[in-house]
């Protein structure tokens, strides 16, 4: 059904852990960008985004696609990135996309750090690490930026510099345990720490 043109590019991302290989997709009649997506793995609406599609009932047969396939830093399912973009929805929806990459990011250093579980499941799932799972504060689908943070996260982007937690000084409980861990970045209404 689909013809597709490989052609190789490598762009840097905002971090150099990050690499992006785009295959540009020729659109065929009958195509709908969500079915495109979901056969790429993509979110239709981050794929949209990427391609600068403000109405994608506007697409049209031959319109060339620019489908980013990233190399991501740690191994995860599709499950997971779901499930991550899950948690950064519930925890930092009303921060930037730099907030959300951030929170999203934290869950990638565990991962990647031996004091914690090795799988996003199990990080997220760890017991007293994230109030909206302690209180079933999940949401069903997640917003697209979430979406979006969660694969940038993934790719290696991490504007907090290598955090392992994150709060907000506002309403955190705890207080004397935040105290006692060195804010490297504050985002928002974040403070990242080690």
């Amino acid at each position: 059904m689909a013809f597709i043109i490989t052609v190789l590019v490598f762009f840097l991302l905002l971090t150099a852990n990050a690499q992006v290989v785009e295959t540009v997709y020729i659109v065929q009649p009958g195509d709908t960008i969500s079915e495109i997506a979901s056969e790429h793995g993509l979110d239709w609406q981050y794929l949209a985004d990427f391609n600068g599609i403000d109405n994608p009932l506007l697409m049209r047969s031959g319109m060339q696609l620019r489908i980013p396939t990233k190399k991501y830093i740690i191994c995860f399912s599709s499950e997971e990135r779901e499930l991550l973009a899950k948690l950064i929805h519930a925890e930092a929806r009303g921060e930037t996309l730099e907030g959300q990459i951030a929170v999203g990011a934290v869950v990638v250093n565990r991962v990647k750090s031996d004091l914690f579980p090795d799988s996003i499941k199990e990080v997220i799932y760890q017991t007293g690490q994230f109030t909206p799972v302690e209180k079933g504060g999940l949401p069903v689908i997640p917003q697209s930026s979430a979406v979006e943070a969660a694969e940038r996260a993934l790719a290696g982007e991490d504007p907090t510099q290598g955090a392992l937690y994150f709060y907000n000084p506002d309403i955190a409980a705890s207080p004397k345990f935040w105290e006692s861990r060195p804010v490297i970045k504050q985002i928002g209404n974040h403070n990242f720490t080690l």
